[in-house]
Parts: structure tokens; C-alpha cells; sequence
């Protein structure tokens, strides 16, 4: 249990440091304004640095969730947590990207080291964030399948056709930008072609 907190925390303060270093987020959360984070434009796909997508997540009710469904089409995992600042100031922005894109949205957000789906529900609703999908995944799952590797978060990875990891943004996307919805388009596009 030490061992697990004491990661928490290296994961929480880089995550806080670089935040607020670089400015990441991209929404109000709690009266708070930031600013935006890396444009979704900046994604650049190189080659594959994973093997393909082999965990799945909880969701409400026992709802099972297999990322490797999506195989054949690429998509964005959004890595967050409850805890992480800014993680939460990113939220509302990822939402209404989510909300704006529609049901067929290439994007899954998850949550780890945040508790239950029920308690993570909870989280968003008392920070009035709606729409987002609530998926929770097993740290151990993630890093085994990242390569283990410390990462700070929130992170995006962008998965390919395979179910392979081709690009990592670690902290906040800005989903808000204008274009953004385009921009994710093209890339998926590019790497289809």
C-alpha cells in the first residue's frame, strides 16, 4: 500500500509541476481559468511503440468496455484522474468535444487510481461535468501495456487501426480549439491512408 501512495504522489506532483510550468488545461472547473493545452494538431503518428490494446475497463453497473473492439479504426485514450488538477480543469473541454463530435466520438476517456465507476460518477457530478462516458482501468493494465513506464497525466494516446500506441501527449489537449474536431479528422485520415 506505501509503495502504491508513494507512486500516487510522484505521478500527482509531476503531474502538478508540469502543469504549472506549462499552463496545461483547457477549461473552468471550481472558478478556476487555465490555459488551453497542446493543440490536437500537434499529435504527429510515428511507429508503433506498444503491442495492441489488450485490457479492458469498468463502467457503470459492471459494464465491461474492451478497447480492442475499436481495432480496424484508430481512436484517442484520454488517461485522467479525480485527483489530478489538471486532469479536472481539462474535463469540461473534453466533454463538450465529446458532446459536439456525437455518439461515434474516436475518443475514450479513463480514469485510473480514482476508484469505482460509481465513485468517479459521483466526481463528475458534483463538478457538473455531463456527457463524459465513465471507464475506469487498472493501473497495473495501463503500465503493463505502456511499457511500465512513469507517465505523467492526464495523457492521450493515439491508438492506430491495430490497437497500437503511435503517439503520446502527455498533459492536457486543447479540445476546445477551433478546428479541433477537423484536426482529429485529418490524422485519423492520414493514418488510414
Amino acid at each position: 500500500m506505501r509503495a502504491r501512495l508513494s507512486g500516487r504522489r510522484s505521478i500527482l506532483l509531476g503531474t502538478v509541476g508540469l502543469a504549472a510550468a506549462a499552463g496545461y488545461g483547457s477549461a473552468r472547473l471550481a472558478g478556476t481559468v487555465v490555459r488551453p493545452g497542446m493543440p490536437i494538431s500537434d499529435l504527429t503518428p510515428g511507429k508503433a511503440v506498444s503491442g495492441p490494446i489488450g485490457f479492458g475497463l469498468a463502467g457503470l453497473g459492471s459494464a465491461r468496455y474492451v478497447p480492442a473492439s475499436r481495432r480496424g479504426a484508430p481512436f484517442l485514450l484520454h488517461v485522467w484522474a479525480t485527483w489530478c488538477s489538471p486532469c479536472c480543469h481539462e474535463l469540461p473541454g473534453l466533454a463538450a468535444f465529446m458532446k459536439a463530435w456525437g455518439p461515434d466520438c474516436p475518443v475514450v476517456p479513463v480514469a485510473v487510481s480514482s476508484g469505482s465507476p460509481e465513485e468517479i460518477y459521483a466526481f463528475l457530478e458534483r463538478n457538473d461535468v455531463t456527457g463524459l462516458p465513465v471507464w475506469a482501468v487498472v493501473e497495473a493494465d495501463l503500465k503493463a501495456w505502456c511499457g511500465d513506464r512513469a507517465r505523467a497525466i492526464p495523457v492521450t494516446f493515439l491508438i492506430d487501426d491495430a490497437g497500437c500506441i503511435r503517439a503520446t501527449a502527455e498533459g492536457a489537449l486543447d479540445w476546445a480549439a477551433p478546428g479541433a474536431p477537423a484536426a482529429l479528422r485529418r490524422l485519423f485520415a492520414a493514418m488510414s491512408a
